[in-house]
Formats: C-alpha cells, sequence, structure tokens
C-alpha cells in the first residue's frame, strides 16, 4: 500500500519548541534553527510556516518555508534565493521517501494557493525533483573540509602564493578580532557599498539585512563577526561568516581598497578559517566561487537550487523577474555614478 504523507500545521507551543522537536535529525542545518528563520521573518518580511510531516499516525519529520506575495502570486520558498539561505527543506528520519513528501507539497500548492514553490535541500535527491516537475537553477562552490583543532592540517591546503599573502598580513601588524559590536554591520555594508560602486553596481540587499543578521545570530553565538585592524587599529576589512556545530558559511566580506596591498582579505578569510577549525567545526562552505575562494583548497562541487511552478502565467512571471531583477541592480548602479559625476549624491 502506497505511503499517504500529510503536512500538518505546528501550533504555536509546538512552533516554540521547534529546536527541541528537529534537534534530532542528523540533517537539520543551520538554517533550520528557529534563530535563522526569526531572521528571515524580521529582513524579508515572510510569513514563516512549519508542518509536521506525518504518515499515517506517526511523525517522520518536519519541514519549513516562507510564504511571500510578489505581484498576484504566492510563493513558497524553503528557501528562495534571495534570502541568503543556503539549505532547508524537510528534516526527517531515515524511513522518510520524497515522492509522497513531494505529493503532500503538491496538495499544500494547491489548498494555499500557492503559484511557485522553491527549495534547495540535501535531504531530497535531484532526480526524484525533476521526476516531480521541478527545473534546475544549477550553482556551485568550494567546500573546505576541516579537521577540528588541527590548523596546521589546514594552512597546508591552501595555495602557496594565499598563504604568502597571509603572512604578509601577519608581519605588517593586522589583527582580527571577533565582535559583539553591532557597528561591524554598517562598517561591512559601507565597505561592501564601496566594493560594489567602484564595480559600477550596488548592493542587491538593503543596509538592514547585515544588521539584523548579526542582532539575531551573534546572540546565540552562530556567526563570527569579524574586524581586520591595521597596526594603527584601522578597520580594513570585514566578514560575517555564520556557522552551527558544523558548517561555517561564508555570508559576505568586504574591504576598503586602501590597504588592500596588506592583503586583509586572505587574512580575513584564513582567521575565520582558523576559529572554525578550534571552534570543532568540520567544513567551510565559501558559498560560491572564483580565483579568490578557489586559494583556500576547497573542493568544487555543483548544488542545485529547484524550483516548481504551478502555472504558466506564474513560470512566465518568474523568468521575467529574473530579467528585471539583474538589469536593476546595473541601471541603479549606473544611476548612482552619474549623479555623482553631477555633483548630486546618493542617499544611502
Amino acid at each position: 500500500m502506497g505511503e499517504n504523507y500529510q503536512l500538518e500545521p505546528l501550533n504555536s507551543e509546538e512552533i516554540g519548541r521547534w529546536d527541541e522537536l528537529t534537534a534530532a535529525f542528523p540533517n537539520r542545518e543551520l538554517f533550520h534553527r528557529k534563530v535563522w528563520l526569526d531572521y528571515l521573518r524580521d529582513s524579508r518580511g515572510v510569513d514563516i510556516r512549519y508542518w509536521a510531516i506525518r504518515n499515517g499516525e506517526e511523525r517522520i519529520g518536519y519541514f519549513c518555508g516562507g510564504i511571500l506575495r510578489k505581484g498576484p502570486f504566492r510563493i513558497l520558498g524553503s528557501p528562495l534565493k534571495g534570502w541568503g539561505t543556503n539549505f532547508l527543506g524537510p528534516v526527517a528520519s531515515a524511513s522518510f521517501r520524497t515522492e509522497p513528501f513531494l505529493s503532500a507539497l503538491d496538495r499544500l500548492a494547491s489548498l494555499e494557493k500557492i503559484a511557485m514553490a522553491e527549495f534547495e535541500s540535501s535531504t531530497v535527491p535531484g532526480e526524484d525533483l525533476e521526476s516531480a516537475g521541478y527545473e534546475p537553477v544549477p550553482d556551485s562552490t568550494f567546500f573546505v573540509t576541516l579537521t577540528p583543532g588541527d590548523t596546521d592540517g589546514v594552512w597546508k591546503t591552501i595555495e602557496s602564493t594565499c598563504r604568502n599573502r597571509i603572512r604578509k598580513a601577519m608581519k605588517a601588524g593586522l589583527t582580527i578580532e571577533d565582535t559583539h559590536d553591532p557597528a561591524v554591520a554598517d562598517q561591512f555594508y559601507d565597505q561592501y557599498s564601496d566594493l560594489m560602486r567602484r564595480k559600477g553596481l550596488v548592493p542587491p540587499y538593503p543596509r538592514e539585512y547585515p544588521k539584523k543578521l548579526l542582532k539575531h545570530l551573534k546572540a546565540a553565538n552562530l556567526i563570527f563577526a569579524l574586524r581586520v585592524r591595521n597596526a594603527e587599529g584601522q578597520v580594513l576589512a570585514t566578514g560575517l561568516f555564520p556557522h552551527d556545530e558544523r558548517t561555517m558559511y561564508f555570508w559576505g566580506g568586504a574591504s576598503w581598497e586602501e590597504g588592500r596591498e596588506l592583503c586583509p582579505n586572505e587574512f580575513l578569510h584564513w582567521s575565520a578559517i582558523r576559529m572554525a577549525t578550534e571552534s570543532g567545526l568540520q567544513l567551510y562552505n565559501t558559498c560560491g566561487t572564483g580565483q579568490f575562494k578557489r586559494k583556500f583548497g576547497g573542493e568544487y562541487k555543483v548544488t542545485r537550487r529547484w524550483h516548481k511552478c504551478y502555472g504558466q502565467t506564474a513560470r512566465w512571471a518568474r523568468k521575467g523577474y529574473e530579467v528585471y531583477f539583474k538589469n536593476r541592480i546595473r541601471l541603479r548602479g549606473w544611476w548612482e555614478n552619474v549623479s555623482r559625476r553631477r555633483g548630486g549624491g546618493v542617499a544611502q
């Protein structure tokens, strides 16, 4: 007899115990933690929803996601791309099966009038998603393997030119601090905005996002909020590295153009890797690729985010929004540069 999964909404008391309910599942990620979901709620303004995955009388796992509206469309993200969230999807026991879960998700979409569902999960195999009508959007990243307590072993995997740049930074007297100071979020955003400006772009998210990230995660000890200072105490670079008990992620980092000859960016990432290793973490997800991230000795891997549109109109709208978003960033950057040349300035 086929399995018939049901997605059962949790009540307020169970939502309050979300971390306790999901703690036993080995596929729980940082992004399933209640503090991260609260950050998404407060920063993106999405309605975070929580369900139990029920097979008959047995609860075999849990599922969470955010519902938002774009124009006439209701969208379920677990997560959506713009949330800066690597994984969500279900957390479940070893008896969990993908097909009945995706069927239950389709029924939920019909009940909630969802136009599109999107998620990325380490639990659900890609071939099952494809069979269920989901389409992949490929991405890639480097995974740096960490051996808890063995910083020397990690050091040896870093490219020699990068190690030389880190040595140069240390010789120049650069120091690192993991800070609780809320000002680090503004310092990061100022540096990041300057970096994007030099590329003719603007940040794709507002100043409030890193501020709320720091506010929610630092109190839970789930983020390294790092500042690199020169010998005179000036802040040259900043970086935000969320983590759980196993994996560290690169959320964002930037530096001032002045002082880059002292190699603060390499020193920033090495310091984060060292702190993660000393804290017993086992993996560093650089959350992207590129020559700079390649230098830290990670393994290149392809990742995929999956989406399913429940109707042709939603499919057209999704493609149109992707084009709009990419062009909006460039056009706004161009307009801000024009405004500065005219002496008008641009408000932050």
